[in-house]
């Protein structure tokens, strides 16, 4: 009668045990014993006859508990003890053994061992409670340091979320970061889109390398998603079959399972306590996702949806910047336009009182630029960038704007000038760069108008000091100036003038030869060197 009495109590307290216990016993008839009792109680039972063995065991299997001896042979209990402190300080033991001594008491639990019992067991009521009060114990701990890790990620993942600026790069580092805790295939960002309220597929990065900023679309009203975007919970779906079964109107699980999707959690994006788009976490397995993912991710829920939000602010933010910068650029363009244009239209009074002067700012511009290009590709002047052609190309038809404020009657004078005369001519330089001054002024500062001022004050100043309107000389002379002055001189030469006749070409490079010291001599050299191709646009232009 005791024993059926025994035996229903054990069966009570058996239920459903959770437990892989290691037995550690030289005595055979102990291991079977105690592993007899154990399984029925529910248990799984390893056994080693010494802790050799049991070391062995402990480093290819994980164990929940460890009972040993401690008089065995070869390695025995005292040593297993101190061994299993060292290598497996997590795993509580319980002492069994008929010789124990006070020093064994002490030993044990120095070494951690949670309960000391003594051979024969003769109660294992007593037996079972040790064992639970342990196991317990250990569940307790791992519980802790499980919480304590996902702490740990946690703070790092929003550690990281705090780093990522761009939606995008917030996803993808989600992407990378959670697969370490959440087992999923492939992560989805969908947002819902505030006009036409559909869900919108905008980044997916699968286990297949499928990554994508796609257009799909879903009606919000689709059951799955309506769920999560009313009740604003993490919604687990272990059966993706089952739910359509029971959902056959949602489209986009339809979808999801002809893409070889089995299980789905969806995570609500919540901004300003409205629901704006969702996070999911595929899954091509039945039951992927458990209560602890939807813990862990209900966790950071907050923190995704802040730096969705942020990034999406900063995703606008860039837009709007870069349409700013547009229009800017595109209004910049259009006042420089207006600018050059009314600087060109300025430069065309000259040729209304002088035919030649058109021609004439057609091949100083061609001229010019071709010196300076050339001294760019010779690796001379770290200063000729793409923008100073352009500016070059622009404002060296501007040196002789001056010459609207010059007489007609000097101006146009078919014989040698006085000296009076060749004064007043020379204050074209001056009256022109006054001119443009005040042009940039109600016009607006550029690097266009400011070499235009070059050009038009110091072109006629020579290298050997001797021009006007300051004389300078030398590098005090600024390129721009100092180029134009050779395309100036050749053009005044090759041209007619109403004071001379046109001179032919060779004539003109020898005037220019006798004469050397006025030019830079290095873009002297550029215009010895290519004298021909200065001849064939002069002919193009006349």
């Amino acid at each position: 009668m005791e024993n059926v009495s025994s035996k229903s109590a054990d069966e009570r307290l058996a239920g459903n045990r959770q437990g892989n216990i290691l037995i550690v016993d030289d005595e055979h008839l102990v291991r079977k014993a105690l592993s007899r009792y154990l399984v029925k109680m529910g248990y799984t039972i390893e056994t080693a006859e010494d802790g050799n063995i049991a070391i062995s065991k402990l480093e290819s299997e994980p164990y929940d508990l460890v009972l040993t001896d401690l008089q065995m042979p070869n390695l025995d209990g005292r040593e297993l003890l101190t061994t299993m402190s060292e290598k497996f300080p997590d795993i509580p033991k319980i002492v069994l053994t008929g010789f124990g001594t006070n020093d064994d008491i002490i030993l044990a639990l120095k070494t951690g061992a949670y309960d000391f019992l003594t051979k024969p067991i003769m109660d294992f009521a007593i037996l079972y409670h040790a064992i639970e009060r342990a196991l317990d114990r250990k569940r307790l701990n791992d519980e802790k340091n499980r919480y304590v890790e996902q702490l740990r990620q946690i703070n790092d993942i929003i550690t990281m979320l705090n780093r990522g600026k761009k939606t995008e790069e917030i996803f993808m580092m989600l992407n990378t970061s959670l697969r370490k805790i959440i087992p999923f295939n492939r992560l989805s960002l969908l947002m819902i889109d505030e006009e036409t309220r559909e869900v919108v597929t905008k980044l997916v990065e699968s286990d297949s390398g499928e990554r994508s900023s796609g257009t799909m679309s879903f009606p919000q009203s689709d059951s799955s998603l309506i769920d999560v975007a009313t009740q604003k919970e993490v919604l687990l779906i272990s059966d993706l079959a089952e739910y359509l079964l029971l959902h056959p109107e949602s489209k986009r699980t339809e979808v999801l399972l002809k893409e070889g999707v089995r299980s789905s959690m969806m995570v609500p994006i919540i901004i300003n306590n409205v629901t704006r788009g969702f996070l999911v976490f595929n899954s091509e397995r039945v039951d992927a996702f458990n209560s602890e993912h939807i813990f862990f991710i209900r966790s950071i829920s907050g923190q995704i949806s802040f730096s969705i939000q942020r990034g999406e602010l900063l995703d606008q933010l860039e837009l709007h910047t870069k349409n700013l910068e547009h229009l800017v650029k595109a209004r910049t363009h259009e006042i420089l336009k207006t600018q050059k244009t009314t600087i060109f239209a300025l430069s065309r009074l000259a040729e209304v009182r002088d035919p030649e002067t058109g021609e004439h700012l057609e091949r100083i511009r061609n001229f010019s630029v071709l010196v300076a290009q050339i001294l760019k590709y010779s690796g001379h002047e770290l200063e000729i960038t793409n923008q100073y052609l352009r500016d070059l190309y622009d404002s060296s038809i501007l040196h002789d704007i001056g010459k609207v404020g010059i007489p007609d009657d000097i101006l146009l004078k078919p014989g040698p000038l006085s000296p009076v005369e060749y004064e007043i001519i020379k204050t074209h330089a001056t009256i022109g760069y006054t001119a443009l001054k005040e042009a940039s002024r109600d016009l607006g500062e550029n690097s266009f108008l400011n070499m235009a001022m070059e050009v038009t004050l110091y072109h006629h100043e020579r290298y050997d000091g001797g021009g006007y309107p300051t004389g300078r000389k030398g590098l005090e002379i600024p390129l721009s100036a100092r180029i134009v002055t050779i395309s100036d001189i050749y053009d005044a030469l090759t041209s007619k003038r109403p004071y001379k006749e046109a001179f032919p070409h060779d004539k003109s490079v020898k005037i220019m030869r006798e004469e050397s010291s006025r030019f830079d001599p290095m873009l002297f050299k550029i215009f010895l060197d290519n004298e021909g191709e200065f001849n064939r646009i002069r002919k193009e232009f006349s």
